[in-house]
């Protein structure tokens, strides 16, 4: 089950790029999905992008950003990803 999940996000994330310079915003939102499918269904990828939140501060507010503005389910798999250190 995990491979067809990886190969959906890998089906967004090439859609995104291929789509990302069309005048139509549909690159960056497939992208974006893609990740989101990625840091469900790797423990790894969700502690690599907690460890790259917890450095910089300016990429944790884009997420904190997103999580807030996300649908309730792909904002609990983001909120999985915050830093357990507190971030000035």
């Amino acid at each position: 089950m995990k491979i067809l999940w990886w190969g959906v996000a890998i089906i967004l994330f090439v859609l995104g790029l291929a789509t990302v310079w069309m005048p139509i915003p549909t690159g960056v939102p497939l992208m974006a999905l893609g990740a989101i499918v990625v840091i469900a269904t790797s423990r790894s990828a969700a502690r690599m992008l907690r460890q790259r939140r917890r450095r910089g501060s300016r990429l944790n507010r884009v997420f904190v950003w997103l999580e807030d503005r996300a649908p309730l389910h792909f904002s609990r798999i983001l909120k999985r990803t915050r830093p357990r250190k507190k971030i000035d």
